[in-house]
């Protein structure tokens, strides 16, 4: 399924040289949520950031059970052709990650290397008899909240990642963020369940892939990158310690220190990769 681009997206930007990264944040993140990694990371490369639908100013497409995840597939080509639509290394943390894996298999985009830090493709681990059912229910009870008002339905969320009272210990600006893009959440959850990988296809991709999850990882995140290094054959995994789901803001020192080794060596393998690369 192709789709319109959204009307409007969120797009920053920092010039420089080679290759353009492309940074997609989670839920309840905006483009700005990537400013602690790219602190660290060299001044002269050329990074660009967007947010996916239904945060910052990056317009809704979706609406229940209309959520296919062609739809963010959609502001990838987008944002890549924002950036001169060659070759990018993409980066996503979350649901971002998953939108990058997806992107990558629709083909349409020219991508040398794929980052993800916690990446969540439920559908990995669908046949898991306790993990899979448990995040089927979390996002089920989260939606019904959402849809009944409840003023902190996104703690249900965010504490399942981050621990008890994850939601309340941010500044009151953030929970305010986080109360107002519940409803782009639930729709998250149902795109991301509605993403099936096929497992041939992840083996075919034929990218430079670094997996990245926090030492502190919620069960059912360590079965997904378990699974993600199982089905990329050739793909390279890193542990954050100390770090758990929101790693990218909480260690972004240790995730730029991988991310530069990655694309250091991403970058050198083009000539042979970039040319079967979508």
């Amino acid at each position: 399924m192709t789709l319109a681009a959204p009307s409007t997206i969120e797009f920053v930007t920092r010039e420089g040289a080679g290759l353009p990264v492309l940074f997609l944040p989670g839920s309840y993140s905006i483009a700005a949520g990537w400013r602690g990694v790219w602190a660290h990371l060299p001044d002269h490369w050329h990074l660009a950031a967007t947010s996916l639908l239904g945060c910052g100013t990056t317009v809704e497409t979706r609406r229940p059970g209309d959520a296919d995840m062609a739809h963010e597939v959609a502001l990838v080509r987008a944002a890549v052709d924002r950036l001169g639509g060659g070759l990018v290394h993409l980066v996503g943390h979350s649901f971002g990650g998953t939108v990058a894996l997806a992107a990558a298999l629709a083909g349409g985009v020219k991508i040398a290397s794929i980052t993800l830090f916690e990446a969540n493709p439920f559908d990995l681990i669908a046949t898991d008899s306790v993990l899979y059912p448990e995040a089927r229910a979390l996002a089920a009870s989260f939606t019904a909240a959402v849809g009944a008002g409840e003023a902190d339905a996104a703690a249900r969320i965010i504490d399942w990642w981050g621990g008890a009272s994850s939601l309340a210990a941010m500044s009151p600006r953030l929970q305010g963020f986080c109360r107002r893009v519940a409803p782009a959440n639930a729709l998250d959850w149902e795109t991301c369940f509605g993403f099936r990988p096929v497992r041939d296809a992840l083996a075919a991709l034929g990218l430079p892939v670094l997996l990245v999850r926090g030492e502190a990882a919620v069960p059912a995140m360590v079965a997904m990158t378990e699974a993600l290094r199982v089905n990329l054959p050739g793909s390279h995994h890193a542990v954050v310690g100390g770090a758990g789901h929101f790693l990218t803001s909480t260690h972004p020192a240790a995730c730029a220190s991988l991310l530069i080794d990655h694309l250091a060596s991403a970058t050198n393998a083009v000539p042979s990769q970039g040319a079967s690369a979508r």
